[in-house]
């Protein structure tokens, strides 16, 4: 479900999703990243002998041709000659060294690596805010490939980048706006970088992206999304969201809209659709107290279990399965709510359809019992699924996040940037 990395202007894209307690297991993580309106992107290794790998598609970058090809001049600049460019008085200057920071960090992880200083990276943050659309354009989409590499992450959080984000986010140019989600699902990659990223205010403007549809496709609608879900794995991000006014009714708006079909022919949108993503940020809040208790206020109950019932209920249903599981820990309210709702005939379809996973029967097996008021003695893991012999979190059907590629998140012959 969420793709893969491409080579330049191009985008590689397996079409199964992760399962939801893969999702919950950040620290095996195998991240590739992909950017901007492109959306950046993960590979999810599928190993279950019962459903093969999905292919892969490969399809050209939509606004490649916005940026001219790379002149070698471009990617030999120094970093003192794109700085003494970005800091010009005359504007045009200015969106010329943008462009060739853009160009530059478009080609080698090697040259990432070394642009990624804090006096580039100082210079870039005021370019941010620039009233010039092409400027704020070009800058938000270097400092997103600036964030692909695994070293750089951290160093741009520190440098101050993510607060110019946030501000590019909740009034920037369109297209800037677009590559701002990017970046900060980039960002939100690293686990070190996941509570400052909430504290900086990213999560509001993130919420408004991911719910409102755009006229300009769901692209940074997803980027959106997978940047909230990856924060929502830090506590304190959970909580913010759960206390958003409005978050949760959000998520469960998205959770239940029609994906949208491709226009004119178009290649299918790279990564989860929109309504996994909400219920994979459903299932992601359900694991605290406060998540639980902010969810029932909603009316996440009826809602999943009217998800249920829908015609696009296969797509999503371990989800609202873990969902429902996890409001039911200990919680006299939801017996009431589920029985409200109508959740015991959906429930016991899946606990006995034979269909759907071991893991999945379990689970609704286990909600039927706590809506009964039956107790029971096994005590789930921390995210609430069944753990294997290593202890970690799998789904049946896929085993994601066990290993990175090598030490940078990238695949080794992987060496070009997304745009």
């Amino acid at each position: 479900m969420i793709p893969n990395t491409p080579s330049a202007f191009s985008v590689r894209a397996t079409n199964q999703a992760p399962s939801f307690s893969q999702l919950l297991t950040p620290s095996a993580s195998a991240y590739r990243s992909s950017s901007s309106n492109y959306s950046i992107t993960e590979t999810f290794v599928e190993q279950a002998p019962k459903e093969p790998t999905p292919p892969t598609s490969q399809v050209q970058n939509p606004t490649a041709s916005n940026l001219p090809a790379s002149p070698t001049a471009d990617f030999d600049l120094s970093e003192e000659e794109i700085l003494i460019r970005l800091m010009d008085t005359e504007l045009s200057e200015q969106e010329s060294a943008v462009v060739s920071l853009r160009r530059a960090t478009r080609e080698s992880r090697d040259r990432r690596i070394d642009l990624c200083t804090c006096r580039l990276l100082a210079a870039l943050r005021s370019m941010l805010l620039c009233s010039s659309a092409a400027v704020q354009i070009n800058a938000t989409a270097a400092l997103v490939n600036l964030s692909l590499e695994l070293e750089n992450r951290v160093r741009i959080l520190r440098s101050g980048a993510v607060a110019p984000l946030v501000d590019v986010l909740k009034g920037g140019h369109p297209e800037a706006r677009d590559h701002a989600a990017g970046a900060l699902f980039s960002l939100s990659l690293e686990d070190e970088n996941r509570a400052a990223i909430g504290v900086l205010g990213a999560i509001p403007p993130l919420l408004d992206l991911f719910s409102v549809a755009s006229a300009d496709g769901v692209r940074a609608r997803r980027d959106a999304g997978m940047a909230l879900y990856y924060l929502s794995l830090a506590v304190s991000n959970r909580l913010k969201i759960a206390r958003a006014p409005g978050a949760v009714r959000a998520l469960l708006s998205v959770a239940l809209e029609s994906e949208e079909a491709p226009v004119d022919g178009a290649p299918p949108p790279h990564g989860p659709g929109l309504a996994r993503l909400a219920m994979m940020m459903v299932c992601s809040l359900a694991v605290c107290n406060d998540g639980r208790a902010a969810l029932m206020d909603g009316g996440a109950v009826a809602s999943v279990v009217s998800l249920m019932r829908s015609p696009a209920a296969a797509a999503v249903e371990e989800y609202c399965v873990a969902a429902l599981y996890r409001m039911s820990r200990g919680s006299l309210r939801f017996r009431g709510l589920a029985r409200s709702a109508g959740a015991e005939p959906v429930l016991v379809r899946v606990a006995y359809s034979g269909s759907g996973g071991e893991m999945r029967r379990n689970m609704a097996k286990k909600t039927l019992r706590a809506m009964r008021g039956e107790d029971y003695n096994d005590a789930p893991p921390q995210m609430g699924f069944p753990v294997d012999d290593d202890g970690s979190v799998v789904s049946e059907g896929l085993k994601s996040f066990r290993g990175r590629p090598n030490d940078h998140g990238n695949p080794s012959h992987m060496k070009s940037a997304r745009f």
